[in-house]
């Protein structure tokens, strides 16, 4: 009797050993399989935006941002540092500093200054009717052509054909202006004046 008993305890405690074994060795596959799939997918999520004006999909991958974003982004910080009245000026410099790089905001800051101060003491006003827009997603740059009329008053003063150039940095989930500046229809992105 007592021998069929420790025979039979032996085989429940073999029989829980093995499925003890089992699931462990289960469990320990789970998790390596887990491990792979993430490993596989880091590093490359996919963040979509929504710009000010939705006309296409955009996306934003590690420290990449798509080429439609950059333009879209682009044009509109364009309209609002050139889009301009004496009335907005401090408004819309306050609302373009809110998107500058960290490292370039007090240059930005200045120029939309003295920006804004040429609008208000001569109470100007300035349009520009973007054109052409060519995206540089190496670089997040983006060059936009077209005209930029000045009023003074209620006079046209000027009409040029002019290009600007738009520099971005993407830093923690959010694309940044880090420069703004003229450049020409020949060098778009500025490469003749970065390289002096």
């Amino acid at each position: 009797m007592q021998l069929r008993i420790f025979t039979a305890e032996r085989d429940n405690q073999r029989a829980e050993i093995t499925f003890m074994r089992l699931a462990v060795g289960g469990l320990a596959l789970a998790l390596l399989a887990n491990a792979a799939a993430l490993l596989s997918v880091a590093g490359s999520e996919r963040t979509v935006l929504i710009p000010p004006e939705v006309h296409r999909t955009f996306w934003v991958s590690g420290r990449k941002v798509s080429a439609d974003y950059l333009q879209e982004m682009a044009y509109w910080y364009a309209g609002l540092a050139l889009n301009i009245t004496p009335q907005v000026a401090d408004y819309q410099k306050h609302l373009f500093l809110k998107y500058a790089a960290p490292a370039e905001y007090g240059r930005l800051q200045a120029e939309f200054g003295a920006r804004s101060d040429f609008i208000r003491k001569n109470n100007a006003s300035t349009q520009f009717s973007a054109q052409a827009v060519l995206p540089n997603e190496a670089t997040m740059q983006v060059a936009l052509s077209g005209v930029l009329m000045t009023w003074v008053g209620d006079k046209k003063a000027a009409e040029k054909q002019a290009t600007w150039l738009v520099g971005f940095r993407y830093l923690n989930g959010r694309l940044h202006v880090s420069e703004f500046r003229e450049t020409s229809d020949q060098d778009p992105f500025g490469a003749g004046a970065a390289a002096r």
